[in-house]
């Protein structure tokens, strides 16, 4: 399998199922050779791409995004989950991100350091 190319395309914004569908166009990949890189079904991974089954979990992510050359953060869900884990593990900065986006108040100066003390390690 080759390595993730540096020419790939941007982060997807849509939701998984039009990625996957999206990235099997512009890869020009049919499920069955996706299965045969993945080691995942034909038809799971036409249910993936249709809607029909919830969105995989990371590892599973991980997987199809290796075999269509992209990093696994193309998916807008695997990003989510990544965001999730974090402000779960930092309040502090889940309280200061709701302000910002959510109450529209201004930017803490601080909050670049707040940003990478949250960083889980």
């Amino acid at each position: 399998m080759k390595p993730v190319s540096s020419k790939e395309p941007p982060n997807a914004a849509l939701p998984f199922p039009d990625a996957l569908r999206e990235l099997m166009q512009l890869r020009k990949i049919s499920y069955r050779r996706l299965a045969t890189r993945t080691k995942l079904s034909a038809g799971y991974l036409n249910h993936l791409a249709c809607g029909t089954r919830p969105v995989p979990s990371n590892a599973v992510i991980k997987v199809i995004a290796r075999a269509l050359r992209v990093k696994p953060e193309y998916f807008f869900e695997y990003r989510q989950r990544g965001l999730q884990q974090v402000l779960f593990h930092s309040p502090r900065l889940a309280d200061e991100l709701y302000d910002f986006i959510v109450a529209d108040k201004p930017l803490p100066r601080d909050f670049k350091s707040l940003i990478k003390t949250s960083r889980p390690k």
